[in-house]
């Protein structure tokens, strides 16, 4: 590595061990900017010293709120108010803060208008129409999260793939897949949910199930939820790996609880075959590695030891919670990839061709299909929530793939 990426990557390391505590005053500081928003346009502007005080008690406030968020799993209705409007909140401050620098702009002549320059309207009447613009895109904001919290987060697609694999035996044509990721068992999915899930997962027959990590978000969900999903049916049985949350938790006993309370097959750096017929489907499972919480490794230490095993011309499945190793998986001869990790950026706004999401910050395998030479890359957009119970133009996901000669 340059001299120039080294200082690169330590300051993208710098950059997410902050991102929390920055998005916590972030957060504050949007919040007030949106009540004081609305208090000046109900002709109750906030006095100077309230500009002063109230980011810093909203964000004290917050750090209490995070606190009983991260001890308990119930989560009251005031309370999931309150955080839905914080986190809206964010989006409404960046609007405001676009807003205050474009106006600057405009006073100072910098970003100039037509209008005003030819004495059309004058600086009040601009100020009016700009002030009615603005309410107009954050109520549009507004609503498109209140959308969602409600309709949003309640969508659920069932996504049908056919993947070409080259060299597949005979027997394995039309060998059908079902992956999840991203179960979040807690907050956010509860049991009776989950039990949902799982009967829809066993209505689509599969032959094989594939989990890719993030099944609980603490230690006390296994219990909670690993009885319900032990309910999952396939031909040739379920296999599962273990995401950064379940490491949060406690990778040990997280795995030692799925084998105590499911019949799943645990890989955590480990292979099983599927065997059908006269053919043979290798399957690589990669415990959880990231450089932080949010990036995975472009290259997991495991998968070569793993791969050498593999005979020749068996078709290899890897499965991985992060995707960013998908590279070095399609170099070491790897079919078909599966990861999850990013929820899709559980935000997103459709674009040119395809949904722009907060995942593209985190890594070009963002969701949905990749291709890189035989290799096939599918990343799931999750099935449950991390942080907020939203979903924007992102719906949760059951993945169906179906294996067809190349």
């Amino acid at each position: 590595m340059s001299v120039g990426a080294d200082r690169r990557e330590r300051a993208r390391v710098a950059f997410f061990r902050a991102f929390l505590p920055l998005l916590l005053a972030a957060i504050a500081v949007a919040e007030w900017a949106v009540v004081a928003r609305l208090l000046a346009r109900a002709g109750l502007p906030a006095p100077w010293p309230a500009h002063l005080v109230a980011p810093p008690a909203v964000w004290v406030a917050n750090r209490l709120i995070a606190k009983r968020l991260r001890t308990t799993t119930t989560r009251p209705a005031w309370l999931r108010a309150y955080t839905a409007f914080a986190f809206t909140s964010v989006f409404c401050g960046v609007v405001l803060l676009a807003a205050t620098l474009v106006w600057a702009a405009i006073r100072v002549g910098t970003l100039p208008v037509a209008a005003l320059r030819s004495g059309l309207v004058d600086a009040g009447g601009l100020a009016r129409h700009f002030d009615a613009v603005v309410d107009a895109v954050l109520v549009g904001v507004a609503a498109l999260f209140a959308g969602g919290y409600t309709v949003g987060q309640r969508r659920l697609t069932v996504t049908r793939l056919r993947v070409p694999v080259r060299g597949l035996p005979p027997a394995l044509a039309g060998f059908r897949i079902v992956h999840l990721s991203d179960v979040h068992v807690g907050q956010h999915l509860e049991r009776a949910e989950l039990a949902a899930h799982v009967a829809r997962v066993n209505a689509l027959a599969p032959d094989l199930v594939c989990i890719t990590g993030d099944l609980v978000d603490r230690a006390d969900g296994c219990a909670v939820g690993f009885p319900v999903l032990a309910g999952l049916r396939a031909r040739h049985g379920v296999v599962v790996t273990l995401g950064n949350h379940d490491h949060a938790a406690g990778a040990d006993a997280v795995a030692s609880a799925l084998r105590a309370l499911t019949p799943f097959t645990v890989l955590r750096d480990g292979r099983t075959d599927v065997v059908v017929g006269d053919a043979r489907l290798a399957v690589v499972g990669l415990d959880d590695v990231g450089r932080d919480w949010a990036r995975g490794v472009p290259e997991h230490p495991a998968l070569d030891g793993l791969v050498a095993g593999v005979p020749p011309g068996t078709p290899l499945l890897v499965l991985t919670h992060r995707p960013d190793c998908f590279p070095h998986a399609a170099r070491r001869g790897a079919a078909v990839v599966l990861a999850g990790h990013t929820h899709g950026g559980q935000i997103g706004l459709p674009g040119r061709g395809r949904v722009r999401n907060l995942a593209e910050l985190v890594t070009p395998y963002d969701r949905g299909v990749f291709r890189e030479g035989d290799a096939t890359l599918v990343v799931s957009r999750g099935l449950g929530f991390t942080g907020q119970r939203i979903r924007l133009f992102t719906p949760r996901e059951i993945g169906v793939l179906e294996l067809e000669p190349a």
